[in-house]
């Protein structure tokens, strides 16, 4: 009898620490979930801090790449404009994804990911693949890197630059 209690409580627990491990999995958001509450998060902020002093088209009516996108909204704080710093943070992430450029043959990793959402591994892929064949001409090569999310490269051909 305790032999059987004794198992069943080791049952008991190896099924509490599986179903602990699977939902700490089942909680992290995946991509798809992150873009959804960037872009909720960012348009909220954006609205409320930036167009409280001009329309938001003057916000977002160009591209711009993340280092101009970082120095137009630290120029906006400087002025004047309100907000946390994760509110900031948000607009900047918000502006750089949903309103940047990227130049594809000369940007780091980290910016192409920024702009087209791609994952660290896939614009990790496209420096590396950068590196050893060359420049792109154009989005069609671009989209040509092996194993790359080519959704993301299709969804913006107005954020890309083959200068």
């Amino acid at each position: 009898m305790t032999r059987h209690l004794f198992f069943a409580a080791l049952m008991l627990c190896a099924t509490s620490a599986a179903t602990v491990r699977v939902a700490g999995r089942q909680a992290k958001p995946d991509d798809a979930q992150r873009e959804e509450e960037l872009a909720t998060a960012g348009k909220k902020a954006t609205e409320e801090i930036c167009a409280s002093c001009h329309g938001l088209e003057d916000v977002t009516g160009s591209r711009r790449t993340p280092r101009e996108w970082t120095d137009v909204v630290g120029m906006m704080v400087d002025r004047g404009a309100g907000g946390t710093d994760d509110q900031i943070a948000t607009i900047k992430k918000y502006l750089m994804r949903y309103y940047g450029m990227v130049s594809v043959n000369t940007a780091s990793a980290q910016d192409l990911s920024n702009v087209l959402g791609l994952s660290s591994r896939d614009a990790d892929a496209i420096v590396q693949y950068r590196t050893e064949h060359g420049k792109f001409p154009d989005a069609a090569a671009l989209a040509g890197v092996p194993g790359i999310d080519k959704t993301k490269i299709d969804a913006q051909p107005d954020a890309l630059r083959f200068n």
